[in-house]
């Protein structure tokens, strides 16, 4: 099924994947369209689905209305999700494709009711070159780390890195290898015992909380070229 207006917004579902594109999308709205779409056989098990977010599509939802479908598959290509913290209780795990037309993903401020959601990230490009950013809005200050020995990149919520530096994080993004370019000499830490492997810490700071941490993906010339 797909729905369309005069100035291009769609919203096209398929057996296996829904995607939008060129406009606002409410997430309780898309979810009505595709189980109104969708055949009855296949509303049952919506296990396995793929989410696609085109350019210029903006997609709003919380960790309430993501709860029951975080078991999806994720992709940016080109446009913004945007989530919202409530969802006292909720942990969430979300998969999340960089398609190289890349986009945004932007984490609202942190509500006092707020639930917890580790993004994992995998870069559609080998190249991982994708104009690919991070907002943390309602945040002044926020880490992120680069392990060499599992070689994994955490952003955000960190325990153990001066909780009171992140305490208006709510969520913590993973990807594997450094993407960002952390591992340079003056983010090293170091570590405990002679046995550990270098920690690599960078903190990014922001002049306007409501706007929040802006985190850009560097190009591939910006990273370190360290093995990943």
């Amino acid at each position: 099924m797909k729905m369309a207006t005069d100035n291009g917004c769609s919203l096209v579902v398929r057996t296996d994947e829904t995607s939008v594109r060129n406009g606002f999308f409410n997430w309780n709205n898309v979810i009505e369209v595709v189980n109104r779409s969708l055949p009855l056989s296949r509303r049952s098990d919506l296990s396995s689905y793929r989410f696609v977010i085109g350019t210029q599509a903006w997609v709003r939802t919380n960790l309430i209305d993501l709860a029951r479908w975080s078991s999806w598959e994720y992709v940016l290509q080109g446009g913004t999700l945007e989530i919202d913290s409530f969802g006292p209780f909720q942990v969430l795990w979300l998969h999340l494709i960089i398609d190289p037309a890349g986009g945004e993903v932007i984490f609202g401020p942190k509500h006092s009711e707020a639930g917890l959601i580790l993004i994992d990230i995998t870069f559609g490009s080998p190249d991982r070159a994708a104009p690919f950013s991070l907002i943390f809005r309602g945040n002044e200050t926020l880490t992120a780390s680069y392990d060499s020995d599992t070689r994994i990149t955490l952003i955000g919520l960190l325990a153990g890195c001066g909780a009171e530096q992140n305490c208006a994080a709510w969520a913590v993004v993973r990807c594997d290898g450094d993407p960002y370019g952390l591992s340079r000499p003056e983010n090293w830490q170091q570590g405990e015992g002679a046995s550990k492997s270098p920690l690599f810490l960078k903190r990014y700071r922001t002049q306007t909380p409501e706007n929040g941490v802006v985190i850009h993906l560097p190009t591939r010339t910006q990273q370190t070229g360290r093995p990943d």
